[in-house]
């Protein structure tokens, strides 16, 4: 069988100077920069997770790659937004998606932050999570400046200082001016909104969302952009264009979904606009239906069609997935069950559209004679996806506290690449809680702390 490129990523803390991986977590540990954006956890990361730089820009070329292969997938099935939707069997309202958008847009790879679990070293991609509704990205950056701050001096090594990976918050901010239609004058609504869920609703209040927002101002700024921040509320017009305040705009920067909106007269104007393309969305809402599981089941249901590189990559960093659901041949479903029963212990289950964990089931954990009806029952009313179960690798982490304790634990973690038109551009780490079954899935949900990396600018010799 045909395995991906040899790429291994290991956490090199502990190959660094012993002065240093003493006195980092003590520095951080007395530090009053607890730098999450929204909810904290209980326990705060006292140190990065250290790669080198050459294994974590080959990291983030994997990871493009698989969205590329992502997108390849869904155009096999549809050629537009609307008839995506379609195949994957998702009947949401559609909101601020333009059903008639071509899967051709480049825009819809324009933002991901793909989740993988390394094993043995190995990066393996388990879900895609591209669209506009991804967070943190500020504490992050925050978190990996105080780190390469915080390093003690005197402490240098052969290979060099771990420094931070290169800035989220530009990379962002160029793929945004990259956003501007030719000819527009390059003016940006960043808004502020009212939700039912996700970020707005968890910092709780239109000024501490403003806040949030405002290291995103700065960075469309410092690369020439005229920006204009307003609420949702305050915006005008529709399919002759959108107007905030006097300003006429040419792209919305949207970090939210339709979906969560409260505002539906606001979201009405948006979606006028959006769809008469006298607006641009920095990242369509299109994008949204690639972090579909599904679609990593379609790439192993395509695996002979694609190019030989590609299906190498594919084998190597995609775990072995299937879908189960509404609109499957009888077949299909027949041979999908037929192996789930055979491979249960190593197998998990998830919703194809869920996400922080929730209807997660490992298979390990179900006795033979429920699985089977489980899995049946589930997927009469959803679409779900069975997917070899990665085991990740572990590594020794500091913790502190909300009441100042430390503790350190060896924990497991997913390492996300944040990707801006196909480049790597920094990095959110979760680490299991200490304490926490190691088997259940590491998200903020079930409280997984938040951290970063730094890079060694020279791989370690051996």
């Amino acid at each position: 069988m045909e395995r991906g490129p040899d790429v291994t990523l290991c956490d090199l803390w502990p190959r660094l100077p012993a002065g240093a991986r003493s006195e980092l977590p003590r520095r951080a540990a007395e530090a009053d920069w607890w730098v999450l954006d929204a909810l904290p956890s209980r326990w705060e990361a006292l140190r990065p997770l250290v790669f080198p730089a050459v294994d974590y820009q080959r990291f983030g070329e994997l990871a493009a790659g698989v969205l590329r292969c992502a997108l390849l997938a869904c155009r096999r099935r549809a050629g537009t937004a609307g008839e995506l939707c379609r195949a994957l069997d998702d009947h949401r309202e559609p909101l601020l998606l333009d059903p008639a958008q071509p899967l051709s847009d480049p825009a819809l790879l324009r933002m991901a932050r793909p989740d993988a679990l390394v094993a043995g070293g190995r990066p393996w991609f388990v879900e895609l999570n591209a669209g506009p509704n991804i967070y943190g990205v500020p504490g992050l950056e925050r978190r990996g400046a105080a780190f390469a701050h915080d390093w003690p001096d005197g402490h240098d090594q052969p290979d060099g200082v771990p420094a931070e990976p290169p800035s989220t918050l530009r990379a962002r901010a160029v793929a945004l001016a990259a956003a501007v239609p030719d000819g527009g004058r390059r003016r940006v609504l960043v808004p502020t909104w009212r939700a039912t869920s996700g970020i707005a609703a968890k910092l709780g209040g239109a000024g501490a969302l403003r806040r949030y927002l405002r290291p995103a101002v700065e960075a469309a700024e410092a690369v020439g952009l005229e920006v204009t921040v307003a609420d949702l509320s305050e915006v005008r017009g529709g399919a002759d264009g959108l107007w905030a305040g006097g300003d006429r705009v040419d792209v919305v920067f949207n970090q939210f979904v339709g979906s969560v909106v409260a505002d539906r007269a606001a979201l009405g104007v948006l979606r006028e606009a959006v769809r008469a393309l006298s607006v641009r969305l920095f990242v369509p809402e299109a994008a949204c239906l690639l972090g579909a599981k599904q679609v990593l089941a379609w790439m192993h249901e395509d695996l002979d069609l694609y190019a030989p590189a590609d299906r190498a990559l594919l084998l190597g960093h995609v775990p072995w997935t299937a879908w189960l659901g509404p609109g499957q041949s009888a077949e299909r479903r027949r041979h999908v069950l037929a192996r789930a029963a055979r491979e249960r212990a190593a197998l998990v289950v998830k919703p194809s559209r869920g996400h922080g964990g929730t209807g997660f089931v490992a298979g390990a954990q179900v006795a033979d004679g429920d699985w089977g009806e489980l899995l049946a029952r589930r997927s009469r009313e959803e679409t779900l996806v069975l997917q070899r179960r990665v085991v990740p690798d572990t590594t020794w982490m500091h913790f502190r506290s909300l009441d100042g304790a430390r503790t350190t634990a060896r924990v497991p973690f997913v390492l996300s690449p944040f990707l801006l038109d196909g480049t790597a551009a920094g990095a959110y780490v979760r680490h299991a809680s200490p304490g926490t079954d190691v088997g259940a899935p590491v998200n903020t949900g079930a409280g997984a702390v938040s951290n970063t990396v730094l890079l060694l600018p020279a791989r370690p010799r051996r």
